[in-house]
């Protein structure tokens, strides 16, 4: 069955803005002493209402669960007088957000990206690596290498006690085999033991060093044993010529090293427990499959992280000369530049007074840390008032007994996932990647980012019944609700850890009743329902027609389009719409507030709120008309406001080997989302095969999907299957799904 989904998360493109009309452009705030001729000022009613479930959460209040692990939470509903309390500052964040996408603004925010990413290099790479001997600073010396057998492929260790070798002991080793990649270790004792080794027929004796990694990876049973080939009689080793300096070679390993350790948390390192509860160390298997198995040393282990004289490991090397070094034959590496290089200063955010974009000059703006400029904020010129509820919590409120609904994992944003974050330029962020760009060549010079992150509005949805629990016999996240699954919740525990299949092979197998509640995910205890209405006020000063404009464009968006608001919005959650009550709305311009105050008994004129409203947003129209990046920007934000009825939208996953052609792909409950990311660098002859390396399309311009992957490719094939030599932690999307965090 051929089938395909939307990613819950897009980007809508933030284009240089150098070439925005000049309304939009940069410039200094207005003096915030007196009212402009031509500006407006007043109060804005408006109802919100609920279009799908909210997420209003008391995170201060989050309980562990009665049943479930430690490290989850169940968080009720926040409350404050009888109603569901919904914070004026998180209408304003989604108002800020959306008005920096739809002017184009600086980022208000852009911090935390002056770090490369790293990647996982393909099993190729290591066709260029040489093991070596660091003797000092510039001079390697090429070691041979041998395979040692040290485990079974269950990852049980093959020698008991302290017999195994160990990472850097001296060894005298009987080896045989081609002298190349064929070469293995027949016997060894430790270097300086009496004990004599006997060669045999096609063997030979040799002295070099264990290198030795743990069993780090799922079918691994071999180590690595390094020793000099002796160059020949009364000849001394050559040292490898270097392509570079050492100081460039030493500071890229350390940025390699910065990036292993930063891609784990202390938790997945060092707090992993034993079947039987007792505690793990970083080096040992536990089990099979992500999490389980030993962590690369040079992740946790400081002496591994260190080049210095007497460290042991690869190095690539072109034209004969060496070019980077890595501590395992395939490993990560790191791009060359980092995502704030790729951000054109003009979208940074404003460093002074003078660069404010319109929605710094509009909502406030607060200076870079460190930029050291003496007028370092500014307070906007429009405040959102409390946001009242119309109805009583026992009307707006889905409540949930025990300990609530186990939503899904959300995982960490994932930008090292060049293909859906990188742009061909630039100047093009609409455009995205190339398929079947090589990964290596995603984050580099020349490149651009793709904009600002927005979600889908989930489409075409059953608001009665996609958001119950279902029937109670099935796993309601395997029971469609017409063409869509209940994305939002987590699934029952699997059945077995190969998830298996029902016998009708409609579903998977899960454990009925079971929920699965742990750090990965949290409960709760209730939502906001749809339909439910809030009501605020937006007090404005001084605004500009085009920047009052833009403010009407975002209130009145065309009927079936939703902003997003509040926690959970990849899962569907939040999807609300704006309206402007035009009753309760005033708005009044310089010159009447100018003889207003000329005058101690004149009053202030009715106005004709929605007449102001409609020209301010027919001149912002006119604005955005007139500029093809921001008609590229309308397109997009209107897009994905709308959503797309035809397609589900769900985090990547692969489709089950023995699912019914009929049926589409549900949930995994073993979360396995990477294994997309996997099949979509699958290799055909060294490149991307056909059809994969896919890139996030553009919102608005159909297909906007992205296909689901069958299961076995990402299980086989050339370059996907993981290699013998491969370093765990460096997989296509993270090793295990990574900690939920509500946002």
């Amino acid at each position: 069955m051929a089938e395909e989904f939307l990613n819950p998360y897009t980007f809508v493109p933030a284009f240089p803005r150098e070439d925005l009309p000049a309304e939009l452009g940069d410039r200094r705030p207005p003096d915030r002493d007196r009212l402009s001729a031509g500006c407006w000022t007043g109060r804005i009613a408006v109802r919100l209402t609920v279009e799908t479930p909210l997420l209003l959460l008391d995170t201060a209040r989050g309980t562990p669960p009665l049943k479930g692990e430690s490290g989850h939470l169940v968080y009720p509903v926040r409350i404050r007088n009888g109603r569901p309390h919904l914070a004026a500052t998180s209408v304003k964040g989604m108002l800020r957000a959306a008005y920096e996408t739809i002017t184009n603004s600086r980022f208000g925010v852009f911090d935390k990206h002056d770090a490369p990413f790293g990647f996982r290099r393909d099993a190729g790479f290591a066709l260029g690596m040489v093991p070596v001997y660091v003797a000092g600073p510039g001079t390697l010396y090429r070691f041979q290498m041998a395979t040692l057998r040290m485990y079974e492929k269950s990852g049980a260790a093959l020698y008991p006690g302290e017999t195994a070798p160990v990472h850097m002991q001296r060894l005298r080793a009987l080896i045989s085999g081609d002298g190349r990649n064929g070469t293995r270790v027949d016997d060894f004792v430790r270097s300086g033991s009496p004990q004599r080794l006997v060669p045999q027929r096609g063997q030979r004796e040799v002295e070099g060093i264990a290198y030795v990694t743990g069993p780090n990876i799922e079918g691994k049973t071999r180590e690595r044993f390094f020793y000099l080939q002796p160059p020949g009689p009364g000849r001394k080793p050559e040292p490898l010529p270097l392509a570079r300096e050492w100081s460039a070679l030493v500071e890229d390993w350390n940025r390699l090293m910065n990036n292993y350790r930063a891609s784990h948390d202390d938790q997945e390192l060092f707090e992993r427990s034993h079947p039987d509860g007792g505690a793990a160390t970083p080096g040992e298997r536990i089990g099979s499959g992500p999490g389980q198995l030993a962590w690369s040393p040079h992740i946790y282990d400081q002496e591994r992280t260190a080049l210095k004289p007497g460290t042991v490991c690869y190095a690539r090397q072109e034209n004969g000369r060496v070019v980077g070094l890595y501590p395992v034959m395939v490993p990560r590496d790191v791009y060359p530049v980092t995502p704030a290089q790729l951000l054109p200063a003009s979208l940074a955010p404003a460093s002074c007074y003078d660069e404010l974009s319109p929605a710094d000059r509009v909502f406030g703006w607060v200076a870079p840390n460190g930029s050291g400029v003496r007028q370092a904020a500014y307070r906007g010129r429009l405040r959102i008032g409390p946001v009242e509820c119309d109805q009583e919590t026992g009307e707006a409120v889905e409540s949930f007994d025990g300990d609530g609904v186990p939503l899904a994992i959300l995982s960490k944003p994932k930008p090292q996932q060049g293909r859906f974050y990188v742009a061909e330029s630039a100047d093009r962020p609409d455009a995205a990647l190339p398929d079947r760009t090589p990964k290596e060549k995603l984050y580099q010079e020349g490149r651009g980012l793709r904009g600002r992150k927005a979600y889908w509005h989930h489409a075409g949805l059953d608001r009665t019944q996609h958001w119950s629990e279902g029937q109670g016999r099935v796993d309601p996240t395997q029971a469609r609700v017409g063409k869509f699954y209940r994305e939002f919740r987590r699934p029952w525990m699997p059945f077995d850890e190969n998830g298996s299949l029902t016998q009708d092979r409609k579903r998977y197998q899960t454990v009925n009743g079971a929920e699965q509640r742990d750090s990965q995910n949290r409960s709760v205890k209730g939502w906001v329902r749809p339909g439910t209405t809030f009501r605020f006020t937006i007090d404005v000063r001084d605004l500009e027609v085009s920047e009052l404009g833009a403010l009407a464009w975002l209130l009145t968006l065309p009927p079936g389009h939703f902003q997003r608001l509040g926690y959970g919005r990849p899962l569907g959650f939040g999807s609300v719409r704006l309206d402007v009550d035009v009753e309760h709305t005033e708005l009044h311009s310089g010159e009447q507030y100018t003889d207003y105050y000329r005058s101690l008994s004149a009053t202030l004129p009715r106005s004709d709120a929605k007449s102001i409203l409609d020209q301010a947003w027919q001149e912002f129209e006119r604005l955005v008309s007139g500029s093809p990046q921001l008609v590229t920007v309308r397109d997009a934000m209107l897009a994905v406001a709308r959503g797309n009825p035809e397609f589900p939208v769900h985090d990547p996953r692969v489709r089950p080997d023995r699912l019914l052609d009929n049926i589409p792909a549900p949930p995994d409950p073993r979360g396995q989302n990477y294994e997309w990311f996997t099949a979509n660098e699958q290799l055909s002859r060294g490149d991307i095969a056909p059809g994969r390396g896919r890139s996030l399309p553009f919102p608005a311009n159909p297909p906007a999907q992205l296909p689901v992957y069958p299961a076995k490719d990402a299980e086989g094939g050339e370059g996907v299957k993981r290699n013998k030599y491969q370093d765990k932690s460096a997989g296509a999307s993270g090793s295990r799904p990574q900690k939920r965090r509500i946002r």
